[in-house]
């Protein structure tokens, strides 16, 4: 089989185990997952078998073996991890993410249209686990400090760039609208309020972002300097939160294609 998954569960470890160790680190997980246990005669060990998919065609060169992991189990808990996030529980909706992130590189899938759907799920895992982890941290942080206000805005910014769901991004930008204008950066503000409004929100929350949008329109200036300009393209580094500008150097990750800055190579 070409897939690593067939592999681990067959127990060919020198074909697959460096490719898991490298990338998932879920190896001996799956391991458990495609081996069953029969008893031996007493005071010896038991046995172990690796039960194929394919017994109709079940030969050394093309035993298959069962699914473990299907792409319709993983899109319900996508379902799971929005609900988390909804509720405001983003510890346990990354820890959702993450754990569908880590599955996908295991799926077994048929068709070209599965594989397009489990790498797509892939990028809805790697943008919500990056947006939620940020938002942890911009929680955590002491507003006692002007510098420390100005990045708990950068952060709220940066949010609002991850590719969510509406009802999700409609949070994240009336958020940054209202830190960015407590904080006197109308020019900024207003364009939170504009790209809210476009979503569609409800009426209460269109009015309370017009309020905003039109103080903020007689004010278009911004008091603070921040590291966030909205109209030069960029991607967000997954571990110091910073944004990487359009030509800059940039790492992805091999497994789910997070960009980071140069100095986090291999890390």
């Amino acid at each position: 089989s070409i897939f690593n998954f067939h592999h681990s569960i067959c127990n060919i470890f020198t074909q697959s185990k460096q490719w898991y160790q490298r990338r998932v680190r879920v190896f001996m997980q799956v391991m458990g997952r495609g081996a069953i246990c029969l008893p031996g005669i007493p005071c010896q060990s038991p046995m172990f078998a690796y039960p194929p998919r394919n017994l109709n065609d079940n030969t050394p060169k093309t035993t298959l073996p069962r699914k473990f992991i299907k792409l319709t189990e993983l899109v319900e808990q996508l379902q799971s991890g929005y609900q988390l996030t909804t509720k405001g529980k983003f510890a346990d909706a990354v820890q959702k993410f993450h754990s569908i992130l880590l599955s996908v590189p295991l799926l077994i899938v048929d068709t070209k249209e599965e594989m397009n759907e489990a790498l797509q799920l892939m990028g809805i895992c790697r943008e919500y686990i990056i947006g939620l982890q940020m938002e942890i941290s911009r929680q955590e942080l002491p507003r006692k400090t002007v510098d420390n206000q100005i990045r708990i805005c950068e952060l709220a910014a940066y949010f609002t760039h991850c590719n969510l769901q509406p009802i999700h991004l409609i949070k994240t930008l009336s958020n940054a609208s209202k830190l960015f204008y407590k904080m006197k950066n109308f020019k900024t503000a207003a364009s939170f309020a504009r790209r809210l409004i476009d979503l569609g929100p409800k009426a209460e929350t269109v009015a309370q972002m017009r309020k905003l949008l039109a103080v903020c329109e007689n004010t278009p200036v911004d008091e603070h300097k921040m590291q966030y300009d909205p109209h030069n393209p960029f991607v967000l580094c997954a571990t110091s939160y910073l944004p990487i500008y359009r030509g800059k150097p940039i790492e992805r990750c091999p497994l789910c294609s997070a960009n980071y800055h140069p100095q986090y190579k291999g890390q």
